[in-house]
């Protein structure tokens, strides 16, 4: 049954305005995520594994480097493989990125629409997964974009 708290009746979803009672262990834990966003991602995020389903992000040695590499340097030239996991953890980036700084916008430029809201999708799962105490309110939430309440946003822009 959903609460007066979730967004749209969706209890995985911390309704816009909410107040959240914080207890001294969920104050040091935002306080960590903030302040490394390693620690979030293999802590709180969770992602889908072709396999195993929702699973915890535990990330491997060059998804470590890589995000660090993006939270140090405004620029960065990844060169890889496929299929290694740049998507996933640049998703995990992201999300704390928007989740910890007010009045950011992130475009999520693909060749196709549909690959552009596939990427906003897994932001979103990551997202819903979170406990409360983590999460913004939200403004919106749809295939097209995500805005929190901190003023961060999430749009999606296609070439095609």
């Amino acid at each position: 049954m959903p609460d007066n708290n979730s967004y749209l009746g969706n209890n995985l979803l911390k309704g816009l305005g909410v107040q959240h009672k914080f207890k001294k262990k969920e104050i040091e834990e935002y306080i960590k995520c903030k302040n490394d966003v390693i620690y979030f991602l293999e802590n709180y995020v969770k992602i889908v594994h072709v396999d195993k389903g929702l699973v915890p992000f535990k990330m491997y040695p060059f998804q470590i480097e890589l995000a660090n590499a993006i939270t140090e340097n405004r620029n960065v030239i990844v060169k890889t493989g496929r299929q290694v996991g740049k998507t996933t953890t640049t998703i995990g980036w992201l999300l704390h990125y928007i989740l910890f700084n007010e009045e950011k916008t992130v475009g999520i430029l693909a060749n196709k629409a549909i690959t552009a809201r596939e990427i906003l999708g897994r932001i979103q799962t990551s997202y819903q997964h979170l406990p409360k105490f983590l999460q913004q309110g939200l403004r919106e939430w749809n295939k097209g974009s995500m805005e929190l309440e901190n003023g961060s946003k999430v749009i999606l822009i296609s070439t095609i």
